[in-house]
């Protein structure tokens, strides 16, 4: 079905006009004939749709976000998929998104705006697991009429987008927008993390006083290649120069988190001196005392009296205890040491400066190496946490569905179970805590277990009264249920008998 203007969308949504395009979706604005509101339509997957296993997962994903409630977040009233084609039902804003004041915003607006999208973005970092947004940009980010700064297009996962990706043949580009992507995020493995959300809001801010994005097209990738973090041109406030080129780091730590951007943008807001995220007091060192040289005491010095024959005075004088072991030591040494003294000393210096070298190198390696672990352990924790929780949203509804194929609720949250428990044999030692996904698994199972026997029930009570059709039916939703068991094929070949029986006795 193609997305045109006044096509009634699932029979309920009449398309007025095309609000805007991305790569994966279209936005219309529709007239809600059942309650006669505009509303915004986000289709996915336009004109062509998604097969099973793509309207499956976006079930799954917009059921877990879909009661994230959070004045910054532009929260969908419904969602649903028609003809394959996964949609969004959204409050329409007038007002239109930040892209429209690009190149145009100014100095209190721009504090007001990286408050706003900062505090949304607070509240689905600490989400569990955390939502991480993946595409914050201008077009992603609407204004209400109040001009609170809302936050759109989130908890859609790589997975997802990737899924979105093949269905309408996109092969261009990653998950995300180039321009606003942090250096991380071309690594080998870009795995979702909070602080490539921060590098987003950062380019997206700079954007909006500047008119350019801060690299360019190519985004984080230049600054993996060397690049500089530009400067913000114009005359901003220090505060808000420091802010942007922090959130823009190419290391992921030294950016700050999304509560401390929005606290220091309340203290600035609040006529109260802002302190950078991460910014240390120096403590204040006294100087240690000079130490004045002293001079030997007299009584220190070995004297000896002598008696002078004409003044009779006293003259003092100090008396050299001669060592003859000692001197005679130095004589021998005495050719050897200028060549020690030339030859030895620079290269034991010279020795110490490469080993200094070499272990600050490596150093500086296992830091990174350490960062990068770490960094691979929150993105797969916080991976297994949405594995068990799309598991659980699959479980409770297939609990609470009242027909369809409810059995692939349950056969999905075993794959996601499955996907946990493997994360979670890889990385027990390191994750901060493991949860009960073995019991979670087995309840399920069981489920399915019981599924199963109820469908090979229902199948062969209506092979007994001859409804083979029905039988049909039943015995293959067993056999999806257990791809292993033979019923289906039994069944077949019991149909094929009969229906030969039939036909001989027919013939005859």
């Amino acid at each position: 079905m193609q997305l045109e203007e006044n096509i009634l969308f699932a029979n309920r949504y009449r398309l007025e006009r095309l609000l805007g395009r991305g790569g994966f979706s279209e936005v219309w604005l529709a007239d809600d004939t059942l309650t006669s509101l505009k509303v915004a339509l986000k289709v996915y997957a336009p004109g062509g749709g998604m097969d099973e296993h793509g309207v499956q997962l976006f079930s799954t994903e917009f059921s877990l976000v879909f009661n994230l409630n959070h004045g910054n977040l532009l929260k969908p009233t419904y969602y649903d998929t028609f003809e394959r084609m996964p949609y969004l039902v959204l409050p329409y804003c007038r007002q239109g998104s930040a892209a429209s004041l690009i190149g145009q915003m100014g100095e209190k607006e721009a504090w007001l705006f990286l408050r706003d999208i900062a505090s949304g973005l607070e509240y689905l970092h600490g989400q569990e697991p955390p939502v991480i947004h993946q595409d914050i940009k201008p077009d992603n980010i609407l204004m209400d009429v109040s001009g609170r700064y809302l936050l759109t297009d989130f908890g859609i996962s790589i997975k997802a987008r990737n899924t979105l990706r093949k269905s309408i043949m996109k092969t261009e580009g990653s998950v995300g927008t180039l321009a606003y992507m942090g250096p991380e995020r071309f690594s080998k493995y870009p795995l979702p993390i909070k602080a490539s959300d921060i590098f987003s809001l950062g380019a997206t801010l700079y954007e909006l006083l500047t008119g350019m994005v801060p690299f360019g097209e190519h985004g984080g990738l230049l600054l993996q290649h060397g690049a500089e973090i530009p400067v913000l041109e114009g005359e901003w406030s220090d505060e808000l120069k420091a802010i942007i080129d922090l959130c823009l780091q190419k290391d992921t730590w030294e950016r700050p988190s999304a509560m401390e951007i929005r606290i220091y943008c309340e203290q600035y807001l609040n006529g109260e001196i802002p302190v950078l995220p991460g910014k240390q007091v120096e403590k204040k060192t006294e100087p240690l005392p000079e130490v004045q040289p002293q001079e030997p005491e007299l009584s220190d010095v070995p004297v000896v009296v002598q008696e002078d024959s004409k003044d009779e005075s006293l003259e003092i004088q100090e008396v050299e205890t001669p060592d003859p072991e000692i001197d005679n030591i130095a004589d021998n040494a005495s050719p050897m040491l200028p060549k020690v003294l030339k030859w030895g000393l620079p290269l034991v210096f010279l020795l110490g400066i490469v080993f200094f070298i070499f272990r600050s190198m490596e150093q500086r390696q296992e830091k990174e190496e350490a960062k990068a672990k770490a960094m691979e352990i929150e993105a797969r924790y916080n991976e297994y946490l949405q594995y068990i929780h799309a598991g659980d949203s699959l479980t409770n509804l297939g609990n609470k569905s009242q027909g369809g194929d409810y059995e692939q609720f349950y056969l999905g949250a075993v794959g996601r179970y499955d996907a946990a428990l493997r994360l979670e044999d890889e990385y027990r030692t390191a994750f901060p805590d493991v949860a009960g996904v073995s019991a979670r698994k087995d309840s399920v199972q069981k489920k399915i277990e019981d599924i199963y026997n109820l469908f090979v029930s229902m199948a062969a009570e209506a092979e007994q009264t001859q409804d083979y059709d029905m039988a049909e039916i039943f015995y293959k939703r067993a056999s999806g249920v257990k791809p292993e068991s033979a019923v289906l094929k039994d069944f077949r070949a019991r149909r094929e008998a009969i229906q030969d029986s039939i036909a001989v006795h027919i013939n005859n």
